[in-house]
């Protein structure tokens, strides 16, 4: 049997967090443009189009759960992620556990 040897090392934790901001925010972005623009939220109040589409759209408490989670939320989220990260990678912050369950849970796949 062959064994191959990895071209690179494994990326490190702050970039695996960084990679998750950056998959958090393309996915956050494009849900808030279609906030803005898509004519299902337009009968909905704009500060609270995303909460009462969910509950309206499937209802129960799953539509509740993700209606909390707003697209600029997610972005805030995006954003706290890449400063630990940033603070990790400069200055040995250690990474707080949610960055890296965030990472374990919200991670594309490659």
């Amino acid at each position: 049997m062959t064994t191959t040897t990895p071209l690179l090392p494994p990326p490190s934790p702050a970039l695996t967090v960084h990679q998750t901001a950056a998959h958090i925010r393309t996915i956050a972005e494009a849900a808030l443009a279609d906030l803005d623009h898509d004519d299902f939220w337009s009968c909905y109040d704009r500060a609270t189009a995303w909460r009462d589409g969910f509950e309206n759209g499937m209802g129960g408490v799953c539509s509740q759960l993700a209606g909390l989670f707003t697209p600029e939320l997610a972005i805030a989220f995006a954003d706290w992620l890449d400063t630990v990260a940033s603070h990790n990678a400069r200055y040995g912050t250690p990474l707080p556990d949610f960055a890296l369950t965030a990472v374990r849970v919200l991670r594309p796949v490659t």
